[in-house]
């Protein structure tokens, strides 16, 4: 595990949103976010394999389709898009899902994929780094007693699926929870900046969000605050600003952070 560095500096995001919305309640679940390579947004259930469509402007859903027939379920933490348009849901037992995106009202075929980490770690949160394809994955919790009190981040390559996912980056709990004066860290959603590649990582039961560059040098750190019940789910916007979406009691909800640097 490395040494922890913080750098803290200025945010790539305005501190208050300047959008804030309730989702229908279909999507009282909603467990993660992504965003396509032509930049429409979409967002998956937490307990099935569902995708839908999500019109920002108008905050409404545009379309919405599943995996199999019936419908896969599962416990789903997170979804990434790479730039060539595949889908990868990922399991809070480390199983993933690439497919490629259907019509409205579709149930498309899949793929799945060990990536080994069920017996690591609960995952929660995954993306895919722009430069090869590797996909990111991020763990809540750590099972191994190497890895009590880190921060783990692991690569899966689908140029080789059947091989394990493998440590990318370990550093200190402490400095994270440090950094947002908490007692701990534990992630709920992970994204990569396109423009700086820095690693955005939304902690739930924190309610903060801290930005790292690939080395675990935290960069900007801040709690989330009153307005964000439950942050499951995050992703960059075509223009740079970060959306968030929480789950809640009774309806989700997105909320839009503009960008001001970076």
């Amino acid at each position: 595990m490395q040494s922890p560095t913080i750098a803290l500096g200025a945010s790539l995001f305005a501190a208050e949103p300047d959008l804030q919305w309730r989702l229908p309640a279909r999507l009282r679940e909603i467990s993660g976010l992504a965003l396509t390579p032509d930049g429409r947004v979409m967002g998956h259930d937490d307990e099935s394999a569902t995708l839908h469509q999500i019109d920002l402007e108008a905050g409404r859903l545009v379309k919405r389709f599943s995996l199999g027939r019936p419908v896969v379920r599962g416990d789903f933490e997170g979804l990434a898009i790479d730039g060539d348009g595949a889908f990868h849901l990922i399991t809070s037992a480390g199983l993933l899902y690439r497919f490629a995106e259907g019509e409205d009202g579709a149930r498309v075929g899949y793929e799945t994929f060990d990536t080994g980490l069920r017996g690591v770690g609960e995952v929660e949160g995954l993306a895919v780094l722009p430069a090869d394809g590797r996909v990111i994955l991020a763990c809540k919790t750590n099972y191994s007693a190497a890895l009590q009190g880190a921060f783990a981040l692991y690569s899966w390559s689908p140029r080789t699926p059947d091989q394990p996912a493998r440590p990318w980056l370990t550093i200190p709990v402490y400095a994270l929870a440090a950094a947002v004066g908490a007692k701990s860290f534990h992630p709920s959603a992970l994204e990569i900046d396109a423009r700086t590649g820095r690693l955005i990582v939304v902690a739930a039961p924190e309610n903060a969000l801290v930005e790292l560059d690939d080395e675990g040098v935290v960069l900007a750190a801040r709690r989330l605050g009153p307005r964000h019940p439950q942050p499951e789910g995050a992703t960059i916007l075509a223009d740079g600003a970060l959306l968030i979406a929480d789950e809640g009691e009774s309806l989700g909800q997105m909320t839009r952070y503009a960008r001001i640097g970076g």
